[in-house]
């Protein structure tokens, strides 16, 4: 970025705002233009699929409606693993989208659908699964009509993903693309410069997306998920064992919310300050 050393007044406000090579300064507030929001991913129910959105409202625990509840073992009370456990491999053949109201609508391969609160939902998962399954909801929920559970990895807010980093990976599979939804991301970003995993250098940083303000806190550890099938998507174990070669297990970065307020696919992407060097 272009470093300004105006010594008179005049030359500072000459100055004030400036666009060069795909970055935008302005007086006082740095800001690295750095992509734009290309998709934003709700995902209501863990473990199966979600939905894509054109808009979004992030609250300190991330999009609202995302990952509220999970599928749950009715006899053990354990939450569903796909990635580790075969009997839940089907989940992801699920899909959840979330109604005018708040709640939930899931639906399954063969056309039928049921509201989180049916009362027909439970023995229909119980069927599609093959053991007793119900559905729980999570703490910060504050919701008292299902059985609390428990996230199976160290929750985050916010997910974010590069198309830069799809197309990488794809290179490495040997393959024309790497669908994004092998990784569930909330926001995927369309970088305006650079090849690679990318976001991995925001780590440490402050992204400005929209009227949201998010710090890139690490980089998220891939699992057995990446690799399962999905509607449209083959099983390939291959991706993971890329992921692991390649960026030590990591695509992706889990964020925090620093400021809440609304995304919408179409806003540019800032990094305000601090990325990894």
């Amino acid at each position: 970025m272009p470093r300004w050393n105006c010594r008179y007044p005049w030359a500072q406000i000459l100055a004030y705002r400036v666009v060069t090579f795909g970055q935008r300064i302005e007086l006082g507030n740095s800001l690295g233009l750095v992509g734009q929001v290309t998709e934003i991913w709700r995902y209501p129910v863990s473990s199966i699929g979600g939905e894509r959105l054109d808009s979004a409202q992030l609250s300190a625990v991330g999009i609202s409606g995302d990952r509220l509840f999970g599928l749950v073992d009715a006899t053990s009370g354990m939450p569903a693993v796909p990635e580790k456990d075969h009997k839940w491999r089907q989940a992801l053949h699920l899909n959840a989208k979330t109604l005018a109201d708040g709640l939930p609508i899931i639906s399954f391969p063969n056309g039928s659908s049921y509201l989180l609160d049916e009362p027909d939902l439970k023995p229909a998962l119980s069927e599609y699964f093959g053991f007793a399954v119900t559905v729980a909801t999570y703490a910060h929920s504050g919701r008292a009509d299902f059985p609390i559970t428990h996230y199976r990895y160290q929750h985050f807010p916010a997910h974010v993903l590069t198309t830069a980093s799809l197309r990488h990976l794809a290179t490495l599979r040997n393959v024309d693309v790497v669908d994004c939804r092998r990784f569930r991301p909330n926001v995927l970003i369309e970088p305006s410069d650079g090849s690679g995993f990318v976001e991995d250098r925001w780590i440490g940083s402050r992204l400005r997306l929209g009227e949201v303000r998010l710090i890139a806190q690490e980089e998220t550890k891939r699992c057995g998920v990446t690799f399962i099938s999905q509607p449209g998507l083959d099983e390939d174990p291959e991706i993971l064992r890329n992921i692991l070669r390649h960026n030590k297990r990591h695509l992706g970065i889990y964020c925090a919310v620093d400021s809440v307020g609304d995304i919408r696919v179409g806003d540019e992407v800032f990094i305000e300050d601090g990325p990894r060097q």
